[in-house]
């Protein structure tokens, strides 16, 4: 595959995962979810975080973590959310640094104690990110509400943010997730990108990989928007591909037909 860098004169590939939240596209999708980081940092309380697999959640709430004042939040961030009530508790237990304690109530206990001592004492607000959220049951999400109130339900020292797939949204229509669902603060779906966002996604990219010049035509950047919708990973994953073509077929650029060569080959 290096071939394909020397080909093009790229210095790495255009689409990694590995890239700096300060390298990152600004689209309007993410400007929306930004703008609701900002909300609930200053408030506090719940933020729920939705969109279709591949659409860029973790990439958003990797963003909005770098962003954060290291002096006055502490970000803790796990994708661990197939876990039992109690089984979620010791791991976010855990995730704060706190010692081990047998009974559940201690754990309860002793984690509500840890965060409000992080606000009021050290003054760092806690923001727990549960990634994957869709996969929780409805057991651990009555537990993280439970968590969430704090001085008989009339303070939010701190923040937490559940992240997942469109399936999640379900799961809080339960009639038995009302409660939860009042809970909720702020909440934002992220979209798949327009066409026009998809061009400027695209470029941007093979622009930060050291591209000297456009290498996709208009007509097949218009392809790769039709055969993605516009999700961000698979937009990745179909310019790559579509460049191999380019490459085997000793091209400078890629046509519409080999983005659609993409397309032939999924289906």
């Amino acid at each position: 595959m290096n071939d394909l860098l020397a080909w093009f004169g790229l210095k790495r590939f255009p689409f990694d995962k590995d890239i700096k939240p300060s390298e990152v596209l600004k689209t309007e999708p993410l400007k929306e979810a930004f703008a609701r980081f900002d909300y609930i940092k200053r408030r506090g309380g719940i933020l729920l975080l939705t969109g279709d697999p591949g659409v860029g959640k973790t990439l958003a709430l990797r963003t909005y973590v770098d962003a954060l004042n290291g002096n006055l939040f502490r970000p803790l961030y796990t994708p661990l959310s197939t876990l039992s009530r109690a089984d979620l508790l010791y791991h976010l237990n855990r995730l704060l640094g706190l010692p081990p304690r047998l009974s559940k109530s201690a754990i309860y206990s002793q984690i509500q104690k840890a965060i409000l001592e992080s606000k009021e004492q050290a003054g760092k607000t806690v923001v727990l990110i549960l990634d994957e959220a869709h996969l929780l049951q409805t057991g651990p999400l009555e537990e993280l509400r439970l968590l969430t109130n704090f001085k008989m339900d009339s303070y939010d020292p701190f923040i937490l943010i559940l992240a997942g797939q469109s399936d999640l949204r379900r799961v809080l229509e339960f009639a038995v997730m009302e409660p939860f669902n009042q809970r909720i603060a702020m909440r934002y779906h992220l979209p798949p990108l327009s066409l026009e966002a998809t061009q400027e996604y695209v470029t941007h990219h093979l622009k930060l990989a050291g591209a000297p010049e456009p290498l996709l035509e208009p007509q097949a950047l218009e392809a790769v928007h039709e055969i993605t919708f516009g999700i961000p990973r698979k937009i990745g994953a179909a310019v790559e591909q579509a460049l191999t073509y380019a490459l085997f077929d000793q091209k400078r650029s890629v046509t519409a037909e080999m983005v659609l060569k993409v397309k032939n080959l999924e289906g």
